[in-house]
């Protein structure tokens, strides 16, 4: 199991560092491209994911009780920034806006990633779109979602002045850190095929800091996942929707997925499991001294006295600015009760610890890694989150 979270992932341990918070990734404006081409003759949905974190991801869940199968892309975190499912759906997010945008607080809240949760039980982008309607996604104040179904039809899904806007087309249409490159390209209406959505991304890319890290191309209609993962290179890998699911539940690596595909499938590992905490079992804490001190750490951050020491210095620098904006997230999950280790691994001079984290509202299963100074590196507060019975 890899150590590096995605910012995001390392933000959300700010959840008890500081104060449970779920706070954005930083991101330059319209950070990643996604677009649809279509016409009669088929519908491609194309996505250039532009994001600080390497350790590039593609799992499969195949399909359960209630639920479609479907692929996922993203990092080692396990949140999936887009995916494909068996009835032709796809999404992908563009994030680095700044809306107004307040759920509304009778809506339900959801299980894990709520996209994840839409493309398991959603086949047409009319069903996404009543999906997102009647649940909660926090990160319409901060992006934008689009979603196409394999008649080619899309939908663009935002908020604007509080208020959720949906933008249907029939046509093909993006938007994103390429959109000077799609204002030009797709009005002369390229056929949907591999080769022309392939130009039109590598046309996106993105340098820096957020530079494109892999470029993903699903065909919605056959279910041919096209993968180019290495940034400023044109190196194509192919693979079948149904042809992996068939394998069962199991991932690759990007950079390594021609070698991973060769082998046996790889199981999933907790972060990329539907709902984790389902599966977990206490499991007997050979280093009761680390479970004391992390415990130390939630508690200290609940009473507002954190400490630089505890952390390595990036992950110390990225959350001791954010203990005022994560402080009104803190109140729903009640007070801290107990944490009980589920599993631990070690990779990279690094080790990795998952808690099933009890609260008066709620229990988490959470994710801290220590370095091999015993600083705390990364952790993820929403590997799964359950909301207790009559919580507010």
């Amino acid at each position: 199991m890899k150590r590096y979270l995605s910012p995001l992932g390392r933000l959300l341990f700010v959840a008890f560092a500081v104060g449970p918070a779920v706070i954005p990734p930083a991101a330059p404006v319209h950070a990643c491209t996604i677009f649809v081409l279509t016409d009669t003759s088929g519908a491609l949905f194309c996505n250039n994911e532009d994001h600080p974190n390497p350790k590039t991801r593609i799992w499969f869940q195949p399909a359960g009780d209630g639920y479609y199968g479907a692929a996922y892309v993203g990092c080692d975190s396990g949140w999936a920034q887009g995916g494909l499912n068996t009835e032709g759906l796809a999404f992908d997010w563009v994030a680095g806006t700044k809306e107004t945008w307040e759920p509304d607080p009778h809506l339900p809240y959801l299980r894990g990633n709520p996209s994840q949760r839409m493309l398991e039980t959603c086949a047409t982008i009319d069903d996404a779109i009543v999906f997102f309607r009647t649940n909660r996604e926090p990160g319409f104040s901060y992006a934008r979602i689009l979603v196409a179904d394999r008649t080619g039809n899309s939908v663009i899904i935002g908020a604007k002045d509080g208020q959720l806007q949906v933008e249907k087309e029939d046509q093909s249409r993006g938007f994103g850190f390429g959109q000077r490159t799609l204002d030009v390209a797709l009005p002369e209406r390229p056929e949907p095929t591999v080769a022309n959505g392939f130009k039109i991304l590598r046309d996106c890319r993105q340098g820096g800091d957020y530079t494109t890290e892999y470029s993903n191309i699903f065909d919605l209609k056959s279910g041919d996942v096209f993968l180019y993962f290495l940034p400023g290179c044109n190196d194509q890998v192919g693979l079948n929707l149904a042809v992996e699911l068939k394998r069962g539940a199991h991932y690759y690596d990007l950079p390594q997925i021609r070698e991973q595909r060769a082998g046996a499938p790889r199981p999933l590992p907790l972060t990329m499991k539907r709902f984790p905490l389902d599966e977990v079992k206490p499991i007997p804490d050979r280093e009761p001294e680390v479970t004391a001190r992390l415990r130390g750490v939630i508690q200290g951050g609940d009473a507002g006295a954190s400490r630089g020491e505890d952390f390595t210095p990036d992950m110390w620098r990225r959350i001791s600015g954010l203990k005022k904006a994560s402080e009104a997230h803190r109140k729903p999950f009640g007070d801290f009760v107990s944490m009980t280790l589920v599993e631990r691994d070690d990779e990279g001079g690094q080790r990795g610890y998952y808690y099933r984290t009890e609260f008066a509202n709620a229990t988490a299963l959470q994710y801290i890694v220590l370095d091999g100074q015993n600083k705390i590196a990364a952790g993820n507060l929403w590997v799964d989150v359950v909301w207790k019975p009559g919580a507010n």
